[in-house]
């Protein structure tokens, strides 16, 4: 493929409002987005893993993308939703799982041109892929496989 081809190649992707940051992702990695529901405690796990709920008749686990990245969030709101993803590691344990959003993903159709990465950003987070912002909003390219690893370690543990 041509460098011109690859930066006009649109990708149709969903950015996902957290605390004080967004989530792009490509629409093919979200399978749902739900209301928040009861999310059931797993003893002694991570501060991240807020537990497991039920979702079309199977229990997934639901995190929070910033406490994995060691930062604060605020409490759940009318607003606050639960994006389901598809794994990408292909787990058998863990075919999906939530993240917490503050509110409804916003549809994006994005070309490479469109993401400028940010190359010292002020906060590091070991959960990301490449901080961005993608017309003027500070965006985070979350690192799934990364999470996923995380997920079945601390859900092997319990």
């Amino acid at each position: 493929m041509k460098q011109n081809e690859e930066i006009s190649s649109v990708v149709r992707t969903q950015l996902i409002p957290l605390t004080d940051m967004q989530l792009v992702l490509p629409n093919t990695c979200i399978a749902e987005v739900i209301s928040l529901q009861s999310i059931k405690n797993i003893k002694d796990s991570p501060d991240w893993l807020l537990g497991m709920t039920h979702w079309r008749g199977i229990e997934i686990p639901v995190i929070s993308y910033e406490k994995t990245n060691g930062l604060p969030t605020v409490e759940h709101s009318k607003h606050t939703r639960i994006a389901v993803l598809n794994s990408l590691e292909g787990n058998e344990q863990i075919p999906f799982y939530g993240i917490i959003t503050q509110g409804i993903p916003k549809l994006q159709s994005l070309t490479m041109a469109d993401i400028n990465s940010i190359k010292n950003p002020d906060t590091k987070m070991p959960v990301a892929l490449q901080q961005t912002t993608i017309h003027d909003v500070n965006a985070i390219i979350p690192d799934q496989p990364k999470i996923e690893k995380l997920l079945t370690s601390a859900i092997k543990s319990h």
